[in-house]
């Protein structure tokens, strides 16, 4: 591990030698320059002043003018003071090729080293890391949720690592939602949320709606009105997003964001602790990124990299850019990508009504007849005891109102029909055949 900083730490210095080098140049020729004009202002004014002496008399002399005021104490920065943020940061590009197969390979033991983590949320935190450089290559791009059961289990942690190898990460336990789409629009940002189970209890509607607004680059654009002509402006969201939260976020956000699940340390484990000057530390990497990111934006915008399908359109949405991103590390990346991908990825439960469908699907396949009344359908329902129908009604079973509201939206409506046993409401199977090609697996 000591091998990797002091790695970053030597090329960093190389490259601050190299940087010196040029600047020392320049502000030679600059003193040359400075030099020469002097000399020539002073000749210019000794010329003038022989002149005028030839010309006219010398003048009375006139009274010494008051002296002025010395000028303030310049305020000199304590080394107690804490040490300012700029952003956008400013560094001079790394001059040199970039191996990113080993550039990513040290992000990943330094994760390792810090942070208790499986081997596929590191490659999923490496690889978002790299992508977030490129966001404006891509139409889509998740968030990272980082989740823990409980507290100490590593999230600020976490946060701090990642935030040092971001591009301009900004770290923020507080935020509003006027100040999220000020950042975007001014700064362009990666920007950190810890804390955020605290920030989004209450529920605001419109902070939830601003970070999930940021997961698509065509509907990104938000409007306010502001002057004291209340003029109508358009702002942006579009910034990388990575939120840290003690239980999960709310429903909208976690369908948009890779989740990384933190766990507490046993007392067999142990990671080192962060040092004081990390962010500092990770300049070199930053600076690499920002190289081999600039150099390949337009390869990597061309040459999108789809997921495997495994019945969640929304998470191949979220990891587009990381299969792109790691299609270009190439080496062993692309299959490590993948094994990420599975891993961390899960089919969610059916929400109720897609549910009552796949029920539904199941029981009309058993039954040979072409209709089937709605009294029969809600008691092979309820039967299954697998199901939540025998006390989805406030504890109570399903009623057949109850399953037409369900199925409405779906434009699944019961009938009036003649059964051997008289008339009945109920359905027909073919008024399911769309819904079920459309909504189920």
């Amino acid at each position: 591990m000591e091998e990797i900083m002091n790695d970053l730490a030597a090329e960093e210095t190389e490259a601050l030698a190299a940087d010196k080098q040029d600047q020392d140049s320049i502000q030679n020729q600059q003193v040359d320059g400075t030099k020469s004009m002097k000399k020539s202002t002073e000749n210019t004014a000794s010329e003038s002043v022989t002149t005028d002496d030839k010309a006219t008399p010398s003048p009375s002399p006139s009274p010494s003018p008051s002296p002025s005021p010395s000028p303030p104490t310049p305020v000199v920065a304590s080394a107690l003071s804490r040490k300012p943020r700029t952003f956008p940061e400013t560094f001079l590009p790394w001059s040199s090729p970039v191996d990113i197969d080993d550039l990513a390979n040290k992000m990943a033991i330094l994760m390792n080293r810090y942070c208790l983590m499986t081997a596929q949320e590191v490659v999923a935190a490496v690889l978002w890391i790299i992508s977030s450089y490129l966001i404006n290559a891509f139409e889509i791009f998740s968030k990272l949720s980082l989740v823990s059961p409980e507290k100490r289990c590593g999230k600020s942690t976490l946060v701090r690592v990642i935030s040092s190898m971001s591009k301009d990460g900004l770290v923020t336990s507080n935020t509003s939602p006027a100040v999220i789409y000020r950042l975007t629009e001014k700064y362009e940002l990666t920007l950190f949320i810890d804390e955020a189970d605290t920030l989004l209890r209450s529920g605001n509607p419109e902070l939830v709606g601003l970070i999930n607004s940021s997961h698509n680059k065509s509907s990104s654009d938000i409007l306010r009105c502001s002057g004291d002509d209340y003029t109508p402006h358009t702002y942006s969201t579009w910034m990388p997003m990575a939120l840290a939260s003690i239980g999960e976020l709310p429903p909208t956000i976690m369908d948009r964001s890779i989740v990384i699940n933190l766990r507490r340390m046993k007392a067999s484990e142990s990671v080192d602790r962060v040092p004081g000057n990390y962010h500092d530390a990770c300049q070199p990497i930053r600076r690499q990124l920002l190289s081999w990111c600039e150099t390949h934006f337009r390869k990597i915008e061309s040459n999108p990299v789809e997921p495997p399908k495994i019945g969640n359109d929304r998470a191949a949405d979220n990891w587009l850019p990381l299969f792109t991103v790691a299609g270009q590390i190439g080496m062993s990346w692309p299959a490590r990508c993948e094994a990420a991908y599975r891993a961390l990825t899960t089919v969610s439960e059916p929400e109720l009504p897609t549910q009552l469908l796949v029920d539904i699907h199941t029981i009309l396949n058993k039954h040979d007849e072409k209709r089937i009344c709605s009294e029969d359908l809600l008691n092979e329902l309820c039967n299954d005891s697998t199901g939540p129908w025998s006390s989805c009604n406030n504890g109570r079973k399903i009623t057949g109102i109850g399953m037409a509201v369900l199925l409405r939206p779906y434009n699944i409506k019961p009938k009036v029909m003649r059964f051997p046993s008289g008339t009945k409401r109920g359905y027909e199977k073919d008024q399911f055949t769309d819904a079920f090609e459309r909504y189920l697996p």
